[in-house]
């Protein structure tokens, strides 16, 4: 029972809540930092990483002009990031007809744009694809152009391909397309936030007869350095990140913590306690007390009685004084066997002279001069 009282004695004890306080703050501010240190890494993620690939539609404009072509937005969601390399190329899907494998090498063009896609914007381009000439007040950031070619296909080869797949023909039915690729940029960097093109004009230079099934602008990253370390080692890097992230924020708190103890420790201690200052007379007074219930007492009495006398609860470490008794205390008027008594005597009853009596120092003198004619008579 006593250890059960006194271990809870000590889990109670002032030094122990104040730990478990202390405890308690930091395990709670550690876990709201942490959480704090993957969110923020999670939105540095976001916003650093590029996407990998992007491809945009382009919904070409036919009979607007000489060639088919499109404005394409690259805002919606911003897809372009500063500092990373990019290759830039349109990808055409066009059937093998014989009007595309006859048609031969034709051109295609690409225009990067500070603007966005807007109504402006595409009355430029209506202008552009007539004239060639300018897009009037917008801010052409890129701008490349680039040949392209149906690949040729023999026709036996084809004639024979269509002979051993029939009947996979037959049951699943597609259209004969051909997806044709034209690279327009290679490694293409935009180092300031401000150079980022919003908006981008593709066009093909091949006539309004062409035949096109679909177009897409497409945007492949090329990773380095810890971009590239985001993206193919994503869960290690988060985790990596999130803790020396968390860890930095521990130890500013750690150290933020400390100043602010030491600051408040020492404003407390300048801080008046409240109590009221001892001033030397109550020193010297409780030095006096300490003095005067350090001695003993002898308090004289009337006649041939024996005196009065007073030992302090403390008693003398002097052997002779610590055995001597009240009976051993010599009677007024003997004289003593030798003269230190005496002194001690006199100097005992000038100290305590008056202590409780009427008595002065000269009356006992006379009546110890009283005392010793009568013993000689």
């Amino acid at each position: 029972m006593n250890k059960i009282k006194q271990t809870v004695e000590a889990a109670t004890s002032k030094p122990m809540q104040r730990v478990a306080v202390n405890t308690a703050l930091l395990v709670s501010g550690a876990s709201t930092l942490f959480c704090v240190a993957a969110l923020v890494t999670g939105i540095f993620f976001h916003n650093y990483v590029p996407h990998q690939l992007v491809r945009v539609p382009a919904h070409l404009q036919y009979g607007s002009g000489p060639n088919p072509y499109a404005v394409v937005s690259l805002t919606r969601p911003p897809m372009i990031k500063t500092q990373q390399e990019y290759d830039v190329s349109v990808v055409l899907s066009i059937p093998r007809s014989p009007a595309n494998v006859e048609r031969g090498n034709f051109m295609v063009s690409l225009q990067l744009f500070e603007a966005e896609a807007s109504a402006k914007l595409e009355a430029d381009a209506r202008v552009f694809a007539h004239a060639h000439d300018h897009f009037g007040t917008n801010k052409v950031l890129f701008a490349s152009r680039r040949p392209a070619l149906v690949p040729y296909d023999d026709p036996f080869v084809s004639i024979s391909k269509r002979l051993v797949l029939v009947l996979y023909h037959m049951l699943f039915p597609a259209t004969q397309s051909y997806n044709m690729r034209v690279d327009l940029a290679e490694r293409l960097a935009f180092v300031r936030s401000s150079d980022v093109p919003a908006s981008a004009y593709v066009e093909i230079e091949a006539g309004q007869d062409i035949q096109i099934y679909r177009a897409a602008l497409v945007m492949t990253a090329q990773m380095r350095g810890l971009r590239w370390l985001m993206v193919h080692y994503r869960i290690f890097t988060y985790i990596t990140a999130t803790v020396v992230f968390w860890a930095c924020e521990v130890l500013f708190m750690s150290l933020g913590w400390i100043v602010w103890a030491s600051a408040t420790g020492s404003r407390g201690a300048g801080k008046d306690t409240g109590r009221r200052p001892i001033t030397k007379g109550e020193i010297k007074n409780e030095r006096d007390q300490d003095e005067s219930s350090e001695h003993a007492y002898a308090f004289p009495t009337v006649g041939r009685q024996r005196p009065l006398r007073y030992e302090p609860e403390v008693k003398m470490e002097d052997d002779d004084s610590r055995g001597r008794s009240l009976a051993e205390v010599p009677v007024a008027g003997v004289e003593g066997d030798d003269e230190d008594e005496h002194k001690a005597d006199d100097d005992r009853r000038r100290y305590d002279s008056g202590l409780g009596t009427s008595y002065s120092e000269r009356g006992s003198s006379s009546v110890r001069r009283r005392a010793s004619r009568s013993e000689t008579e």
